[in-house]
């Protein structure tokens, strides 16, 4: 199988979060209402066959892992991003709390990278195969690699090539950790 496709996905939803973080001021309270029905559903099919969700009773338990830690993951990110107070650069927004702002990037960043081969196996089941247990590994690898790296950096959150070239460097190593795990 080639990954490359993977690795070019995974490094455009990289991106795109980053751009995403910073375009939006605040999320609306309809995307919390929209995950805690979704994480509703997911309770309620562990309980009862839930009419139209009849998929999730027969799901592996690192899928259900791996839908669990997405809703967790975006609910602390719209948390953390509507926590902060963001200032219009124009386009962009700039975040006063670097703490908050550092925070939800990593997890932005370690969520997307996974969704991202998680979409391309829906799409091209054939040549991409991704479970619950991967999808956890995944997350697992970006938030220590994105973590560690925003942890020790203290600059200012704005977005710079710079910026962009180390989030890229993070990319390479996570990516070859994983391909070394295989």
């Amino acid at each position: 199988m080639k990954s490359y496709p993977i690795v070019i996905a995974r490094m455009l939803a990289f991106l795109l979060v980053i751009l995403a973080v910073h375009w939006l001021d605040r999320f609306v309270p309809l995307y919390f209402l929209l995950i805690a029905g979704a994480a509703g559903i997911m309770l309620l099919s562990l309980v009862t066959s839930v009419p139209g969700c009849r998929f999730l009773a027969t799901l592996e338990t690192s899928d259900r892992l791996a839908i669990w830690i997405v809703l967790v993951v975006l609910t602390v990110i719209g948390y953390l991003h509507n926590a902060n107070i963001w200032v219009s650069d124009g386009v962009l927004h700039r975040p006063q709390d670097i703490s908050l702002w550092k925070t939800e990037l990593i997890l932005a960043v370690s969520l997307a990278t996974p969704l991202a081969h998680w979409l391309a196996g829906l799409l091209v089941p054939q040549l991409v195969s991704m479970n619950g247990q991967r999808f956890a590994t995944e997350f697992a690898l970006y938030v220590n690699f994105s973590g560690i790296a925003l942890v020790l950096w203290t600059g200012e959150a704005t977005l710079s090539w710079l910026t962009l070239g180390a989030a890229l460097a993070l990319m390479v190593l996570a990516e070859l950790t994983l391909y070394a795990s295989r």
